[in-house]
């Protein structure tokens, strides 16, 4: 009988002893996929989220970075805290450095519009678009030619015919020097048989301040710059670059196609990228960060639609190609005004 006791025993001990590895080998699967899981899955941010902006406050990328700021908050879209860093100088180079030595982090993102594009070769900065990592793109937006509210000058025909009369005595503002505003002014002097003197500032609100200052004669700016105080009457915009006629306070401008110049068309687009070195789960972390941001009612209602944009999302893969497109057609300008070989 006692025999019998201890076969049983032993029975229970070896079934218990294969219940208990089958059990560890069970948690070990279940730890591998829980972490494989976690790695493709979920992105853990590196701490606070910067929003770079390669210009002072006040500009059409700094409006941007803090109403996505403000969307990111509002809407739950993100776990980590946003602020906003303005990088301005070197005609965006401060900015793009500074975001490229950020390098293999995730909680960095500059803001990126079609004049960051062409600035860097230009002016001979080391990091490019090559050097970054592209994320997504929301916005696509236009310019507007702008002048004084008490300017002598009331129609874009009557400050052309007075630039050509008087050669560079008649200046344009715009941000940067090489950046696609000073390749807007160059499609207006070629196309309007003008000699107007580009002068750059490093942000919009500078150009703004200095053509209420009297420093400069016209500037282009984004309606989103420059909306309220056309609102306010303290500038008037003789012209858009936009496809059609804006809306609301911009209704009565007239397009540069309308006005007999249909060979005067740039749009700036408005995206996002990162440093170097983020891994693909990053990179759709972020794209859908965006995309989520682009569908939300307070970004359509409060960002697209109050300053006149275009509101479209591309993801990382379309931004990068769009980037190249823009960059080439820009190159193509830049050798005509010798800013390049």
């Amino acid at each position: 009988m006692g025999g019998i006791q201890l076969k049983i025993t032993r029975i229970y001990l070896l079934m218990f002893f294969c219940l208990f590895i089958i059990s560890l080998i069970g948690c070990s699967d279940g730890d591998a996929s829980n972490k494989q899981n976690q790695s493709e899955g979920e992105v853990k941010l590196d701490g606070t989220v910067e929003l770079i902006v390669p210009a002072s406050a006040g500009g059409g990328s700094d409006v941007n970075a803090r109403m996505m700021a403000e969307v990111m908050k509002e809407n739950k879209l993100i776990d980590e805290n946003t602020t906003v860093v303005n990088k301005p100088g070197g005609s965006t180079s401060v900015a793009n450095s500074y975001t490229y030595n950020k390098e293999e982090t995730n909680n960095t993102i500059l803001t990126w519009n079609s004049s960051q594009i062409i600035s860097p070769i230009l002016n001979d900065n080391s990091v490019t678009i090559d050097e970054l990592t592209p994320l997504a793109t929301l916005s696509f937006d236009s310019y507007l030619f702008v002048v004084k509210g008490d300017s002598k000058y009331k129609t874009f025909e009557g400050i052309v015919e007075a630039a050509g009369e008087n050669p560079q005595t008649l200046s344009i503002g715009g941000t940067g020097q090489g950046t696609e505003l000073h390749i807007l002014s160059h499609l207006i002097n070629k196309y309007g048989e003008t000699e107007f003197k580009y002068v750059p500032f490093d942000s919009g609100g500078e150009t703004i301040s200095a053509l209420l200052g009297g420093h400069v004669d016209v500037i282009l700016s984004n309606p989103n710059e420059v909306l309220s105080q056309i609102e306010a009457g303290e500038v008037k915009a003789l012209a858009t670059s936009s496809q059609k006629r804006l809306s609301g306070a911009l209704e009565d401008v007239p397009t540069f196609d309308e006005l007999g110049y249909e060979d005067i068309k740039i749009n700036s687009f408005r995206g996002y990228v990162g440093p170097p070195g983020m891994t693909n789960e990053e990179i759709s972390f972020w794209e859908d960060v965006f995309k989520r941001a682009h569908e939300t009612k307070m970004w359509q209602s409060d960002y697209i639609e109050r300053y006149e944009l275009n509101g479209q999302y591309l993801n990382a893969e379309e931004s990068e190609e769009l980037y190249q497109e823009v960059l080439d057609l820009y190159l193509e300008a830049a050798k005509e005004m010798e800013l390049v070989e």
